[in-house]
């Protein structure tokens, strides 16, 4: 009697998994999970306000009509002095009330900055028009400063609204002007609240499809758990091996070993800080990180994927002898490269202590990004690997396209300088995504917004089932080629 793999332990173990991955997933990603981003962009300047002194307050006046408000920057300059004092700021609805303030040492302002002032505040919903949104005022003055010491903002012009009004030390503005103000928040998402209420019902779906598939196995039919339960149990040591034997052949009769998996990235970081760093330091903040993280994401899609495509010409020997699922061979290259992935992250998390970036609690979104690379990975080794069989200048042509694909990426420089018209390339490209989601959250200190969450699952979905059935559909041809 075939032996039976769907057990009780084994969908409790699941269900527990899946709790506490939604329960982390809400306690690091709450504000994204309930606000859509919802963002106002700031005008281009065209001129400054003139010194913000004890004596001369700036009021700015506009409307806003989102639920929640994230961030608000405002543009200033110092006139390429060494200014002293404060500058007070505080956030107020229609009626006066303060909704956020705070303060900020003028002598650590840099000319032609930007301010971020950090709010992150529940917006009060405006009876008398809800729908065109909240009217708030932005209120700027000064604690010891005077001409000769002080900062200014900058300002621009746009169409005349007259409920978005600028005034300076009483006077009101001409028509049009406003400050060069980027509003970051969000709105609120139809349902959000019922967060846990949807959790509850896929752990629902979950139990009800293992029921079904416990139901198929007792049956004697075939089922998908079964199958996977079956192989991990069958090919549970080989795979072991096969992940122990190269991970340990890449470092075979070297000096340093495994170190080297510290050591790479940060040697690869290095040579590309020197190189780049003078070019693009100025238009990004932490460039350290910027680099090392990208640089580490990169290496692994190239590693696994390139040791993936030469897997199964690599075992012909036991592929031709032995009979063992032959997508074992790329997916024990995928994993065995993790590992290198896995200690290359000390090293980054090593860069991200010295150089003073904050560590917060959107750290653990990581394995998700992690996860959807590996299947990525897996998806491209399985399809490469099946054309390298029949093909075998594709070892070649990957090292092209490997090339080709870093350059696409935003990795060394901002992805700002990209034109617009190319930005499509950027939107197909999937490392661009993983990139970018794993540097919201190191550099961010922040969730990615939801829809990064689906992008980057509906890649690595689509590029590991096309890589699997490419691979299924050319296994049964492989032993008349190798």
């Amino acid at each position: 009697m075939e032996k039976h793999y769907l057990t009780g332990t084994w969908i409790f173990k699941l269900l527990a998994a899946f709790f506490v991955a939604a329960l982390l997933f809400f306690l690091s990603a709450g504000r994204q999970i309930r606000y859509a981003q919802h963002d106002v962009e700031a005008l281009p300047f065209d001129g400054t306000l003139g010194a913000v002194t004890d004596v001369r307050t700036v009021e700015q006046s506009f409307i806003y009509d989102g639920d929640y408000l994230h961030t608000v920057c405002v543009q200033i300059g110092t006139y390429a002095r060494e200014n002293t004092g404060l500058l007070h700021v505080a956030f107020k609805d229609a009626a006066g009330g303060v909704l956020w303030k705070s303060k900020y040492d003028i002598a650590q302002m840099e000319d032609n900055a930007w301010l971020v002032m950090e709010m992150g505040i529940r917006l009060p919903k405006d009876s008398e028009s809800p729908k065109a949104g909240g009217r708030y005022r932005l209120e700027f003055w000064s604690e010891g400063c005077y001409e000769d010491n002080a900062v200014t903002l900058y300002t621009g012009t746009a169409e005349y609204e007259k409920e978005t009004i600028l005034t300076v030390g009483g006077e009101q503005a001409a028509a049009g002007r406003q400050l060069v103000m980027a509003v970051s928040g969000g709105r609120e998402r139809a349902g959000a609240r019922f967060y846990w209420l949807y959790v509850c019902l896929a752990a629902g779906g979950i139990l009800l499809f293992y029921a079904n598939q416990k139901k198929q196995e007792q049956a004697g039919r075939k089922c998908m758990l079964h199958t996977v339960g079956k192989t991990l149990d069958t090919y549970r040591f080989l795979v072991k091996q096969l992940v122990s034997r190269d991970f340990k052949t890449k470092y075979k009769r070297s000096v340093l070993g495994a170190f080297w998996s510290l050591l790479n990235p940060l040697l690869t970081m290095a040579v590309q800080y020197v190189v780049f760093s003078t070019i693009f330091r100025s238009s990004i903040e932490n460039y350290p990180v910027y680099l090392l993280s990208a640089s580490i994401l990169f290496n692994y899609f190239t590693e696994s994927v390139g040791g993936g495509l030469l897997s199964i010409v690599g075992n012909a020997s036991l592929i031709t002898k032995v009979y063992v699922p032959k997508y074992i061979y790329p997916a024990t290259k995928v994993l065995s490269t993790a590992i290198n992935l896995l200690i290359s992250m000390i090293p980054l998390f090593v860069v991200i202590l010295v150089t003073g970036e904050e560590i917060t609690g959107a750290y653990v979104l990581i394995p998700y990004v992690v996860f959807c690379l590996i299947l990525f990975c897996t998806g491209m080794a399985l399809a490469l690997s099946a054309f390298m069989v029949f093909f075998r200048d594709m070892q070649f042509l990957w090292g092209i396209i490997s090339l080709l694909w870093m350059y696409a990426t935003p990795m060394f420089y901002p992805q700002e300088i990209i034109p617009k018209r190319f930005h499509l390339v950027l939107d197909l490209n999937p490392m661009y995504h993983y990139i970018q989601f794993f540097r919201t959250i190191l550099l961010g200190h922040e969730s990615p917004q939801m829809a990064e969450y689906a992008v980057c699952f509906l890649f690595s979905a689509v590029f590991c089932a096309a890589g699997a059935a490419l691979f299924c559909h050319f296994e049964k041809k492989f032993v008349l080629y190798l």
